[in-house]
């Protein structure tokens, strides 16, 4: 956890025991990561402090930015700042992307909401990759026991991304966002077939979580917390498999459940 947590006094006061006690309590840490693209200024993430340049990629691909991994021609990490050159001038990607999220934080109604959903560019998942629920379930159970300092301060998100059945990619941030970025990062710098993997997230899914994962293929989102209704809108407009409260033995498969296999035991 060296780097991601610090420590400091805490008063701890438990009326159920009567114990009030001073103690060193970890705490998440997060710093800003700025990203440059041809050496202009394009985004400050505040982030945990590791995997900064899996994150940068991960968020130039899952937000839309750049189309494929091929776009990149090197990439520096130095400090907190994140310098990467691309093989084409993208400005106008990068506006485009920017405008949209301004847009979709400002949107006053859910008819506003669908209508810019609508104007934007949405990829279409055509994956028929299929997995059996019991598999999504262990997926869940790999993610909670790796998951050291969420479960320890929580005060943090994890993510981690299968291909095949196997975890190929895990990543811990203070955001749910930062989590996600981090393992489309890991998983794109290693050649993973994004349409044949699944997402396993302990953040909810609204809208934007789902797009991330459409703009790069994946099939199936998995959060052991809830969906918003922007997320499952978004779901079901660009083919994703979305399941939330994905917990023990059980599982919510909001859209696509064709892609999960699952006989109910005959009483």
């Amino acid at each position: 956890m060296s780097g991601l947590t610090a420590n400091f006094k805490v008063e701890k006061i438990d009326i159920r025991t009567g114990v009030r006690e001073k103690v060193d309590d970890a705490v998440a840490v997060e710093s800003p990561v700025n990203l440059y693209v041809n050496d202009e200024h394009v985004v400050t993430l505040m982030a945990s402090p590791t995997q900064k340049k899996e994150l940068a990629v991960g968020w130039l691909l899952d937000e839309g930015i750049i189309p494929t991994l091929d776009e990149i021609k090197d990439v520096w990490v130095k400090n907190n700042d994140v310098k990467i050159k691309t093989r084409s001038d993208i400005k106008v990607r990068i506006k485009t992307a920017q405008v949209a999220k301004l847009v979709t934080t400002a949107c006053g109604s859910t008819d506003d909401f669908l209508k810019l959903l609508d104007r934007m560019e949405k990829p279409l998942v055509k994956s028929d990759y299929s997995l059996r629920a019991e598999e999504v379930l262990a997926m869940v159970q790999e993610l909670n026991r790796k998951s050291k300092i969420l479960w320890t301060i929580a005060g943090t998100h994890s993510a981690s991304l299968f291909s095949n059945g196997n975890m190929v990619a895990f990543a811990e941030d203070v955001g749910r966002h930062n989590a996600m970025d981090k393992v489309i990062g890991v998983a794109a710098l290693s050649n993973i077939d994004f349409s044949k993997s699944v997402l396993i997230s302990s953040g909810r899914q609204p809208a934007d979580m789902v797009l991330k994962a459409a703009r790069v293929g994946i099939p199936i989102v998995v959060s052991v917390r809830g969906p918003i209704e922007s997320g499952i809108i978004a779901a079901e407009k660009t083919g994703i498999t979305l399941i939330c409260f994905a917990r023990g033995q059980r599982m919510n498969v909001y859209t696509f459940p064709n892609r999960i296999i699952y006989s109910p035991k005959k009483s």
